[in-house]
This record gives C-alpha cells, structure tokens and sequence, in this order.
C-alpha cells in the first residue's frame, strides 16, 4: 500500500510539479511551455494507458450527464456573473476584439478539456488513492491547478483567481463527476475569463 502511494506521489511530481518548475525557474525557457506541457500529458496519457485506468474514473460516465446538467448550467451562469462583475470593480477594460484571436476561436475548447482531463480526470481519482479525507483531496487539486497558472502573465491578479476557480471546480466534479459537463463549463468561464481581462490585463 504504501509502495503504492509513493508511486502516485512520483506520478504527480513528474506531471504536475516538474514540469512547471523547469519553466519557472528558467531551465527551461517559458518559449518552450508548449512542448514541455505537451510531453508532461503524454507521460499521463502512459500511466492512464500502463494502469489501465477507465472511463468511468475518470469522470466519462454517462449516467450522471442527466443528473449534472442543471448545477454545471447553474454553476456556469454564477462564474461568468462574478468574472464579469469583478471585471467591472477591478475596472478592467482590456478591449479584446476576441473574432480577431486565434486563441479565442480555436484553444479555449481543447485547452478546457486537456486542463480538466489531467486536474479533475486524472489527479483526483489519484489524490483520492493518497487520501480518503475529501478536503484534502479538493484541497490538494486546487492547489496544484494554481501552481500551473503561475507560468500566466499576471501573477498577482491569475494566482488568487486560479485558486477559487480551482476550489469550485474540484468541488462541483467531486459532487458531479462529468468530466464532458466540468470540461464545457471551464471552456466557457475561460472565455468570459479572458474577455473580461484576466488574463490580459491593461494599466
């Protein structure tokens, strides 16, 4: 058992950990974020393949699709509310014209899904291996789902940002684990997130 834990510690270092503290440390140069990500998820994709890990723990479960849709729709429509508000007593006007950016018309759906397929798909049901303590768990989750967002422009308004939206997003996939719903729900909040100049912010 406890052999087993420290592997799934050595899993999370080598995905999560490393990979991010190359970038920030200056190992690796931030140009090459993309290739470092991109090699960090295909080690995942190794252990999810090697393990044989399924379907359903990883949150593809289409019975609870039904049951889940109103609370993402519900949590979605509040996220938005509050990046939009807080957008307008931060005053915080980036003038994104989003049509004219690539970002916003082709990233924002596989990135949410990459995200939500590695923190929420992949990292809880191994953090749950580590702990039976829920809090922990989401704990746990969001803290490493901030840690990514520190290679961001804009540390000190991404960073408290990134905690909160990765607290409410462990917590609703550790009541209603759909990894499609939490996926579409982060890609829409990502979208608002970044219309409304969090993470391109201007003085």
């Amino acid at each position: 058992m406890e052999r087993d834990k420290e592997l799934v510690l050595y899993q999370i270092f080598f995905i999560f950990i490393l990979p991010i503290a190359l970038l920030v440390f200056g190992i690796v140069p931030m140009a090459w974020r993309m290739i470092v990500l991109c090699v960090a998820m295909l080690f995942m994709y190794g252990v999810i393949q090697n393990e044989k890990i399924s379907d359903e723990t990883m949150g593809l479960k289409n019975k609870t699709f039904r049951k889940s849709l109103i609370p993402y729709l519900v949590f979605t429509l509040v996220g938005a509310f509050v990046f939009v508000r807080l957008s307008e007593v931060l005053e915080i006007n980036p003038n994104i014209v989003w049509w004219q950016h690539a970002h916003f018309l082709f990233l924002f759906l596989p990135v949410s899904l990459l995200q939500e397929i590695a923190y929420r798909g992949f990292l809880f049901p191994k953090l749950r291996e580590l702990s039976s303590k829920w809090w922990v768990v989401i704990g746990a989750n969001a803290v490493l789902f901030t840690f990514l967002h520190v290679i961001y422009p804009m540390a000190t308004l991404m960073l408290p940002v990134a905690l909160v939206s990765g607290l409410a997003l462990a917590i609703m996939y550790r009541y209603f684990p759909n990894l499609i719903l939490i996926s579409l729900a982060h890609a829409v909040l990502n979208f608002i997130a970044v219309l409304h100049g969090f993470f391109y912010f201007h003085e």
